[in-house]
C-alpha cells in the first residue's frame, strides 16, 4: 500500500510523570499544523577494537532521541476562554516555556502566555501518518512566530524528545475548528509611539534544550529540558527621515520601546496580541522592496521585571 503525504494528524499530551509516554486519543488531536516533520537520530556507536583485519564490528545503536517539528496557524477558540476551554495550541506553547494564566471575568475572557523560567511541562507527541505512528516522549520545543502582511500568524516549533520506535496504527479522528485565523491586517504594529509600515515580522523566543542522558530509559534519554533562552526577532520597515524615527539612534544609543502588535482578528475569542515591555534593536541593515527603500532590522526583547519580555494573549 502506499502512504498518502497529505494524510498526516498530530497528537499532543503533557504528561503527568515527565518523560513517562501519555496514551494519546481523539481528545489530543485538532492542532491545525502545516507539513508536520519527523526527524529520528540514533547515535551510532563504532565498536573501536583492534583485530587482526582492517574489517569491523558492527556499530551499536546508543542514545535515541526524535525531532518533531510543527508549523501552526495561530488560532482562539470562538468561544469564551475557561480552564477547560484554551487554545489548541495551550499544551504546545506550555512545553515550549511559556506560562498559561487564564482570565475567566465575565464577557472578557482571555488567556495569556509568558516566559516561564521553572515548572515547565513536558509533552508527549504523536505523528500519525497514514498508518504509521511515531511518537516522541519527554519533549520540548522551541517556538518562533512568524507573520506576513495579510497573513495568518504561524507559531513554529520543534520539539525534541525520547525515541520512541513506529508501530503502524490507525489514525485518530481529530475534529478541526471551523474558524479562519486572524489575518495580520489592521494590527497596531507600534514600538513605542511609532507605528512603522512593514511587511513582516519574526519572534523567536531562542530557547536552549539540553537532553538528560539515562541509562534506565530505553532510548538513554530521560527527557528535554528548557534550560534558557533569549528572544529576539526582526521586522522590516520602510526607511524613513531620521526626523520621523531614527533606527539608528536608537540602536546606537541602546535606547528601547515597548512592543505592540495587536489585538487583531476578526471577532470577540479570536483575537490575538503580543506585547513586550522593552525593545531594543541590535543591529540595523539598508534593503529594497518594491523599489522603496527599506531597513532590515534585528532587535532583542528584554525583560521589565522579569518572565515579562514576551506576552501572547489570546481574547
Amino acid at each position: 500500500m502506499s502512504m498518502q503525504t497529505k494524510r498526516r494528524v498530530v497528537a499532543g499530551k503533557i504528561e503527568s510523570a515527565e518523560g513517562t509516554p501519555e496514551t494519546l486519543t481523539n481528545t489530543e488531536t485538532g492542532l491545525i499544523s502545516i507539513d508536520p516533520k519527523y526527524t529520528p537520530d540514533i547515535k551510532m556507536l563504532p565498536r573501536g577494537v583492534i583485530l587482526a583485519t582492517f574489517s569491523k564490528y558492527p556499530d551499536l545503536a546508543g542514545q535515541q532521541l526524535a525531532h518533531i517539528a510543527l508549523k501552526c496557524e495561530v488560532i482562539g477558540r470562538g468561544t469564551a476562554y475557561s480552564a477547560i476551554n484554551l487554545p489548541v495550541l495551550s499544551p504546545y506553547l506550555r512545553a515550549c516555556g511559556l506560562a498559561e494564566t487564564v482570565d475567566v471575568s465575565a464577557g472578557v475572557e482571555k488567556v495569556t502566555y509568558k516566559r516561564a523560567s521553572s515548572g515547565i511541562p513536558s509533552m508527549t507527541l504523536g505523528l500519525y501518518t497514514d498508518g504509521v505512528i511515531k511518537t516522541i516522549s519527554g519533549a520540548r520545543g522551541t517556538l518562533k512566530f512568524t507573520g506576513d502582511t495579510g497573513g495568518a500568524l504561524y507559531a513554529e516549533m520543534d520539539f525534541i524528545g525520547s525515541y520512541i520506535a513506529p508501530t503502524d496504527g490507525s489514525m485518530l479522528t481529530p475534529t478541526y475548528s471551523s474558524l479562519a485565523p486572524p489575518q495580520l491586517l489592521n494590527v497596531g504594529f507600534a514600538i513605542g509611539a511609532y507605528s512603522p509600515t512593514l511587511k513582516s515580522f519574526t519572534v523567536d523566543l531562542g530557547n536552549k534544550l539540553n537532553q538528560r542522558d539515562d541509562m534506565n530509559s530505553p532510548s538513554g534519554i530521560k527527557s528535554f529540558m528548557l534550560t534558557d533562552g533569549d528572544t529576539r526577532g526582526s521586522f522590516d520597515p520602510e526607511a524613513t527621515l531620521v526626523s520621523v524615527y531614527d533606527y539608528y539612534g536608537k540602536w546606537k544609543g541602546g535606547i528601547t520601546g515597548a512592543l505592540a502588535i495587536g489585538a487583531f482578528g476578526p471577532a470577540q475569542y479570536n483575537k490575538v496580541k503580543i506585547t513586550a515591555p522593552k525593545l531594543v534593536t541590535t543591529k540595523v541593515n539598508e534593503a529594497t522592496r518594491n523599489g522603496t527603500d527599506t531597513m532590515a532590522v534585528d532587535f532583542q526583547l528584554a525583560m521589565s521585571t522579569g518572565d515579562d519580555e514576551f506576552v501572547l494573549e489570546f481574547s
